[in-house]
């Protein structure tokens, strides 16, 4: 496989299953949006389609996939950005388009492992020195068509999905890929699959954690919790809905990005829905920064980010 509690309409939510999971310690238009306190917004800095954020508590600093043209272009126009929790933009192209040895074509989700950042590229997997941007390798897997969200377990596993989509006459279409794989680390590079099919939807964004592991999907936009073999709990669902991100938060609960209406919406401990950001086009793959309790959310049709303070 390897090679080196105010709900929008339509959505179905399970309450029952969400707070015994958390107990057991497991729009508008786009652009329209009115920033309430506790929100900066992150704009006209040369973020051209920003995909994914996340936070580097080690650095303190956020970074962000940019995908710089159409999502599943061989284009070599991606780049990731560095920016100060304050707003400010330390290194806009800081691992930069048109390397030979770091050239990402579409970059979307993003994880941290030790010192290794990777970042998931088409097929592949952009591995790169967590300090200096530096390439290390890439690793690209057979038979995945599109790697979107990305996200390391407690116990050191890459947990990534392939959303099933590549590019057909007239725009995006179904590959037939759609699943979900962990991958171990190591000089096996073994793998394995936890969830594949056409009942999974597309699979978006992921979170993985000690409240086990979350997977978004588009068409339908469904949360779904994972168990390490493979079986699956709907925790909620919208039809004709497209979900983008999931994140864990600090309350014990989760954050989840919907582009079909425009809105991040927020799942405290109790199982309650909040919408805490609308009306803002193609919300993506949020991050969470743990030591501010903020919500970062990409918005890849405005180029800009926001950070969402909880």
């Amino acid at each position: 496989m390897v090679r080196s509690r105010r709900v929008s309409p339509g959505i179905r939510f399970f309450p029952v299953m969400a707070i015994g999971l958390f107990a057991a310690g497991c729009g508008g238009n786009g652009g329209d949006a009115t920033l309430a306190d506790g929100m900066i917004a992150v704009a006209d800095v040369g973020l051209l389609s920003p995909r994914a954020v996340i936070h580097d508590p080690v650095a303190d600093v956020y970074l962000v996939t940019n995908v710089n043209g159409p999502i599943m272009a061989e284009d070599q126009n991606g780049f990731v950005s560095r920016i100060a929790p304050d707003g400010t933009v330390q290194n806009l192209t800081w691992i930069a388009p048109f390397g030979a040895a770091s050239a990402l074509h579409s970059p979307t989700g993003i994880a941290i492992r030790g010192d290794s950042l990777y970042v998931a590229d088409l097929g592949c997997i952009g591995v790169f020195n967590r300090e200096s941007g530096e390439a290390v390798e890439r690793t690209c897997m057979d038979g995945v068509s599109s790697i979107s969200g990305l996200d390391v377990g407690p116990e050191g596993s890459l947990f990534l999905t392939d959303s099933g989509f590549e590019t057909g006459t007239g725009g995006m279409v179904s590959s037939g890929t759609a699943a979900v794989y962990r991958l171990v680390i190591g000089d096996d590079r073994r793998g394995s699959t936890l969830a594949q099919g056409s009942d999974l939807g597309h699979p978006m964004g992921l979170a993985v954690g000690s409240r086990g592991i979350f997977v978004v999907t588009s068409d339908p936009g469904q949360v779904l919790r994972l168990t390490a073999d493979g079986q699956r709990t709907t925790v909620l669902s919208a039809p004709n809905s497209d979900f983008e991100g999931v994140v864990f938060v600090g309350d014990g609960g989760f954050a989840y990005s919907s582009s079909s209406d425009s809105t991040v919406y927020h799942v405290d401990g109790q199982g309650a829905v909040h919408p805490v950001l609308t009306g803002v086009s193609s919300p993506g793959d949020l991050g969470y920064d743990a030591m501010r309790n903020r919500l970062l959310v990409p918005l890849t049709n405005e180029n800009r980010i926001v950070f969402v303070d909880l």
